[in-house]
């Protein structure tokens, strides 16, 4: 009787054991995730003197690239984590297909002397949240010269 006990009690721990090990090394499936919609190319900047004393970004002109059967809903334009630039597309006019911002919307006022480092972020209607798309390497702005204006006398 002992004997039969112990080969029951030892099957049963076994099957235990076994069954554990099944429930611990099995896995979790791994949850998909949808890749981006929204897309671009590559992302250039620079900064220059406008004024002795002041600097502006300037970005190069950039294409973003929207999935089919999808519609740009917003990008925005960071430097150093501040929204430099937003834009919201029009309900009415919807964006699909590549979008090149115009010109008007690609140089931004900095400080002199400083470094940025520019995001570009995008959302589309295939998107839940916005999507990092394009950095550049860290810019940094020149340092600003000081003139000395002296009057000049005319005779």
């Amino acid at each position: 009787m002992k004997k039969s006990f112990f080969f029951i009690a030892l099957i049963l721990g076994l099957l235990a054991l076994t069954g554990g090990l099944i429930l611990t090394n099995r896995g979790d499936t791994p949850r998909a995730v949808a890749a981006p919609t929204v897309l671009v190319g590559s992302l250039q900047a620079g900064c220059y003197l406008v004024t002795p004393t002041s600097c502006k970004l300037s970005v190069e002109p950039f294409t973003i690239g929207i999935a089919e059967n999808e519609r740009l809903v917003s990008f925005n334009l960071t430097a150093n984590n501040l929204v430099i630039y937003d834009f919201g597309a029009s309900a009415e006019d919807p964006l699909t297909g590549n979008y090149v911002p115009t010109s008007v919307a690609l140089d931004f006022a900095a400080r002199c002397g400083r470094t940025y480092t520019l995001d570009l972020q995008a959302l589309d209607t295939g998107d839940l949240d916005f999507v990092k798309i394009g950095q550049t390497q860290p810019i940094v702005c020149p340092t600003a010269t000081f003139y000395h204006y002296l009057p000049t006398i005319i005779r």
